[in-house]
């Protein structure tokens, strides 16, 4: 096929320019609307993803949009008669007197925390209040931008806006969740000691494992007394007999690699960088790390996301893996004879705590609907419906202990280890910042790649952790 001449694509560009801003100016796409994405444009008008830029770029400069950092590019202005600019400093109404609370959520929670389910029994119990779906991988982008009501809060991003903002101003206080365990709103307190989330859906890192291939060997399944070596050793066994990956992990996420850390009672201390760049405890963290991903006597295999990782698995190609309740809601649907158990053990057994929260945008004015949302999803009805139709882990203590009416394959000894809460650490136990944890992993990419030893890595870690 002929390329498009450089005329042919001005013209395109042209096209979309005049589409977009007759679109705007009839109020098909009024104020606050954000345009279709820059990929379903480009297909649209045969344009690449550059050039559909170029043409947004020319309505920013108009000030008919402004882009919006990792959420879009919204209608910033319209000729439209009657067009009135929608903001979060509104109360959003449709014609028939409806109050829309907008909910900016994680896209997986559809399936791990079944919100759909929960927002139409919302709807069903509050006829006048609609809730629109916002799925983001940024909900507090959202929030900040004046977009969201409500938004999902993971303890990561939670940590990372107090890092901005130790007394998370962005955010209202809780709706009362005193049922669930203290840890679990340990990542949303502000340094004033506010609790701006209410917690909704928890997991911590576990060990999932093959039965039929622990069977297979003759070997027991992992359990108390497991160290790291224990699974190195058990993984050599599971390959040389049957010919799969003893184990995987997506060793280099932010969710992972830091369990080793907390393991072996790294903590970083302000103004000691060199000293915490030479810690015995953080070599020791590491180099088992990448034990475990060179010497199972298998291949080496890198994966791009934890999904591949249960991928892996579900196809019987490893026998155990690092995953969470979250991940496991991926074998829900097979046949697979699987277990879980706690981590191995370095110094101690200790594991990384995962929590997803509600939080309410102080500066929603639908305070009164947005709170009665929160409490909805908190309360015992949805909380009950996750356990029961996903193997994510409830809030709710009375959820959690449901052992009956529980739907899709369900792990071996997931009582053990849902409620491990001596175990339990989070991000703030590391004393180190989201920014630097982050860049740490950069660094580590060489290390556990063979490409840099120790003493190389440790140079620059000095810098780093000197920041």
């Amino acid at each position: 096929m002929q390329r498009p001449s450089r005329s042919e694509f001005n013209a395109r560009t042209q096209q979309l320019v005049a589409y977009l801003r007759d679109e705007i100016k009839e109020g098909t796409l009024r104020v606050g609307d954000y345009l279709p994405s820059e990929v379903e444009l480009g297909r649209k008008f045969g344009l690449s993803k550059e050039s559909v830029r170029r043409a947004l770029d020319i309505l920013v400069n108009d000030e008919w949009i402004v882009k919006i950092r990792r959420v879009g590019n919204r209608v910033n202005k319209s000729d439209h008669i009657g067009d009135a600019v929608e903001s979060i400093t509104e109360v959003s109404s449709d014609s028939v007197g409806l109050t829309e609370l907008r909910l900016a959520h994680y896209p997986t929670l559809c399936d791990e925390g079944r919100l759909q389910q929960a927002i139409a029994s919302f709807e069903q119990a509050n006829p006048g209040i609609r809730v629109k779906l916002m799925p983001t991988s940024f909900p507090l982008d959202f929030a900040e931008h004046g977009i969201a009501d409500v938004i999902t809060l993971s303890a990561w991003d939670a940590l990372k806006l107090k890092e901005k903002d130790p007394s998370l101003s962005l955010l209202a206080d809780a709706s009362d969740t005193r049922f669930a365990h203290s840890l679990l709103t340990t990542p949303f307190h502000s340094d004033q000691g506010r609790v701006v989330a209410s917690p909704f859906v928890y997991s911590p890192i576990v060990l999932c494992y093959n039965r039929d291939h622990f069977a297979a060997c003759q070997m027991e399944d992992p359990g108390e007394g497991w160290t790291w070596y224990t699974l190195l050793k058990s993984a050599r066994t599971l390959h040389r007999q049957l010919d799969v990956r003893g184990f995987v992990a997506h060793i280099q996420s932010v969710n992972r690699w830091p369990v080793f850390l907390l393991q072996n009672g790294f903590r970083f201390q302000a103004g000691e960088a060199q000293r915490a760049a030479e810690d015995p405890a953080l070599w020791e963290s590491l180099r088992i790390s990448r034990d475990l991903i060179y010497q199972q006597g298998a291949p080496t295999l890198w994966t791009e996301s934890d999904s591949d990782v249960e991928r892996w698995f579900r196809d019987g190609r490893a026998s155990m893996i690092l995953t969470t309740f979250y991940g496991m809601n991926r074998l829900k649907d097979t046949d697979l004879n699987y277990g879980v158990a706690p981590l191995p053990a370095l110094r101690t057994q200790d594991t990384l705590l995962l929590v997803t929260g509600l939080a309410i945008n102080q500066r929603s004015p639908l305070q009164e609907a947005a709170r009665l949302l929160v409490q909805h999803l908190s309360s015992l009805e949805v909380q009950t419906d996750i356990r029961q139709n996903t193997l994510t882990l409830p809030v709710h203590p009375n959820a959690i202990n449901i052992h009956a009416g529980l739907i899709g394959n369900r792990p071996h000894g997931e009582g053990a280890v849902s409620q491990q809460w001596d175990h339990a650490r989070t991000y703030s136990d590391l004393s180190m910042s989201t920014a630097v944890l982050e860049a740490i992993r950069e660094e580590l990419k060489a290390y556990w790649s063979r490409v840099e030893d120790e003493a190389e890595v440790s140079e620059r870690l000095e810098v780093l952790l000197g920041l």
